[in-house]
């Protein structure tokens, strides 16, 4: 099987206009999503649309109406890039006794050769918002071997430290042995903000689905108790000002708050 469990830490680092940096220890999914149906007959543990300690839902991604994750994918690919998809890797946190909360979710493309055709970002606010990016490859300069480098005009509001200006640049490698993904906030030719997911890969087998989730019982439901930590230590101690929530307005904004 290709799909891997990921294990490593999760970086942000805030640099303007005040210095403020979190480290916290992270797991997640790497799944060929079309072996979906083969992990839940192999893994005790893990269920597809069903109940289970781990489980992953159609439900829980992209646009929130019936159909797989594969189709609705490729839905909002432009036609162009959904004749080259052949397969997808998912990167994602689970839902964990029936609790999910994704902040940032990525869909490595891959066309027949495996080369990677596209990459997508499904992205989650905590007001229970979620838009889509679909980056445009761009020129990687020198960031390391192996790296792509993807950027996309910020369009959705997920901190309320940030206002709506800027461009996301994403630099990142395809899930194999290891993953690294980065997502710079630049703004007037200035890095603002950057997230770093760095983490080592294994073969999703019920060994090691079994020994991270007794390594880490709580994990998922830490990430909401932690934003809400940092956000009061940047508001309260740093007295970062704080952005009102616009309403949507771009049609890639999947999902709006009721």
């Amino acid at each position: 099987m290709k799909s891997k469990i990921y294990t490593g830490f999760v970086e942000h680092t805030r640099h303007l206009p005040v210095y403020h940096h979190f480290r916290y220890p992270v797991y997640m999914y790497g799944i060929d999503i079309d072996e979906l149906a083969l992990l839940e007959k192999k893994l005790p543990l893990f269920g597809y649309n069903r109940l289970r300690p781990a489980s992953i839902n159609d439900a829980d991604y992209l646009e929130k109406r019936p159909g797989c994750i594969k189709e609705k994918l490729l839905d909002l690919l432009p036609e162009a890039d959904r004749a080259q998809v052949a397969t997808v890797m998912l990167v994602t946190s689970a839902r964990y006794f029936n609790y999910v909360f994704n902040p940032v979710c990525f869909y490595y493309c891959f066309d027949r050769r495996g080369e990677v055709a596209r990459l997508v970002a499904e992205v989650s606010n905590t007001y229970g918002e979620r838009h889509v990016y679909l980056p445009k490859p761009a020129d990687p300069g020198t960031p390391g071997p192996g790296i792509r480098k993807y950027s996309a005009d910020k369009a959705f509001h997920v901190s309320p430290f940030n206002n709506m200006a800027g461009r996301y640049d994403f630099f990142c490698t395809p899930p194999g042995q290891t993953m690294d993904v980065a997502i710079h906030l630049v703004r007037e030719g200035e890095k603002i903000f950057e997230a770093r997911l760095r983490t080592r890969g294994r073969e999703l087998t019920r060994a090691a689905h079994l020994r991270a989730l007794l390594r880490h019982p709580v994990m998922p439901h830490l990430t909401m108790p932690r934003i809400i930590f940092e956000a009061m230590r940047l508001y309260y101690r740093k007295h970062m000002p704080w952005h009102d929530k616009p309403a949507p307005s771009d049609p890639m904004t999947i999902r709006h708050k009721l």
